[in-house]
């Protein structure tokens, strides 16, 4: 087991991060990528008792930083591969529930999904289109149905993460590779699970610039997950199993909504 945070600019957040990253996990190895931050990201992150620190100059996109991460996890023996972003957008105390998660259900990847959130209005409502634009992109490509395909909160199985090494060559760089990791990984046979986690974007006075460009990165997506569905003739078959999959998901949402609300 092997925690991975990307960050570039993350000075105001990495340290606390790291910390709770470290007590939520103990004696997982918490390894940060600093992807060509100049604010101090990386000399914080080994302040804050950071396993490793992993130095990217110049900057080279969220993709590749995670790919370093990733490939230095696996080195050191990690069965799973937990990722969560450094700007303290996750909770590093929801670590121990996803990974429970994925111990409980082995070989499947597990992702954390502010869907719940995003409804109740935790979401900025710019963002919340372009996800589900993105989802339903990725689902039909994966050929099931991907819950909040851009939440970096993840669990992976090593296994999901062989061959890491071609994505240095496409789909490698900014936000395009957890979405093409994803795909390819539902297409080998990984099951991709949810778990509700909130959504912590703060009020926007004290929201940071993000680095993900909603059109831009989600334009790039689409076009990378366009080309894959050409090269299996559109999938169509892989549409209606991510559709499918969807409307179980709804239905299972909706009664647990019932369910709770009955228990008040």
């Amino acid at each position: 087991m092997a925690v991975v945070i990307p960050a570039y600019q993350e000075a105001a957040t990495i340290g606390d991060v790291v910390r709770r990253a470290r007590t939520a996990l103990p004696g997982a190895p918490v390894l940060v990528v600093d992807d060509g931050s100049t604010d101090g990201t990386a000399a914080l992150a080994e302040a804050a008792g950071a396993t490793e620190v992993l130095r990217l100059a110049p900057n080279q996109g969220k993709g590749a930083a995670l790919r370093h991460g990733m490939a230095r996890a696996l080195a050191l023996g990690a069965g799973l591969v937990a990722t969560l972003d450094g700007d303290g957008q996750h909770r590093p105390e929801d670590l121990p529930r996803l990974v429970a998660a994925a111990r409980a259900r082995p070989g499947c990847l597990v992702i954390g999904s502010r869907r719940a959130a995003a409804r109740a209005g935790g979401q900025p409502a710019a963002r919340r289109r372009a996800n589900r634009v993105a989802d339903f992109w990725i689902s039909w490509a994966a050929g099931q149905a991907i819950p909040d395909s851009q939440c970096g909160f993840r669990v992976y199985p090593a296994a999901a993460l062989a061959g890491l090494e071609r994505y240095a060559r496409r789909d490698g760089r900014r936000f395009a590779f957890e979405s093409a990791i994803l795909i390819d990984a539902a297409r080998a046979g990984c099951r991709v699970v949810a778990e509700d986690i909130p959504a912590l974007y703060g009020p926007a006075s004290s929201r940071r610039p993000s680095h993900f460009r909603p059109v831009a990165d989600i334009a790039r997506i689409v076009m990378m997950v366009a080309g894959r569905l050409l090269a299996r003739g559109m999938d169509p078959a892989g549409l209606l199993r991510s559709l499918a999959g969807a409307r179980r998901e709804g239905r299972r949402r909706r009664d647990r909504g019932r369910t709770e609300t009955e228990t008040r």
